[in-house]
């Protein structure tokens, strides 16, 4: 028979003391704080759109002689087409440059606002806008080439200027402290 003192379990022993553990991480966590190529993007933004204003002030302050030398210059280049023909498509290259460039703004700004939310669209977004701007400024460069002399040359240095400064607003973005802020959501 079995005694019943005798129990079949050892008596407990204390648990060896814990030794303190410090966890590192191997990187540090990257800040919340919106990077200064975000910053440099949207200022560069900001600056093209100031430039951009300052092309269109110059246009419609000088709309008539504008005008004279694009339809001098059409006519010069297309001897068979009618005045009123000349006339309607310096209009259409007026006001589609315009237009054009009115919503090129818009869908920067609107690229700005989803790079600041943190989404990596408006990285990308901002890329095809810049690439699209600079095409527009360089063509609108070339449209309005006979007027360079009006305004002291603002229509032909201007443009430049916008591209420059559009390039870098696109290219900013793609910095590696970018790649990083942009992983970490709030």
């Amino acid at each position: 028979m079995t005694d019943p003192d005798i129990s079949l379990t050892p008596p407990a022993r204390p648990a060896p003391p814990r030794p303190e553990v410090v966890i590192r991480p191997l990187r540090t966590a990257p800040s919340d704080q919106t990077p200064k190529a975000v910053l440099v993007s949207a200022s560069a933004w900001t600056g093209s759109f100031v430039v951009l204003a300052g092309i269109a002030g110059v246009v419609v302050s000088n709309l008539t002689d504008v005008r004279a030398v694009l339809e001098a210059s059409t006519a010069q280049d297309n001897p068979g087409y009618s005045p009123t023909d000349i006339a309607d498509a310096v209009t259409v290259v007026l006001a589609g440059s315009g237009g054009g460039a009115l919503v090129l703004a818009l869908l920067a700004l609107l690229s700005l606002q989803l790079l600041r939310a943190r989404k990596n669209a408006g990285r990308i977004m901002t890329a095809i806008v810049g690439v699209v701007s600079i095409a527009a400024g360089l063509g609108f460069m070339s449209l309005t080439s006979a007027a360079d002399g009006i305004s002291g040359g603002v229509l032909k240095l201007a443009p430049l200027l916008y591209c420059a400064l559009v390039a870098v607003a696109a290219i900013a973005p793609f910095a590696p402290s970018v790649s990083t802020w942009l992983r970490v959501r709030r």
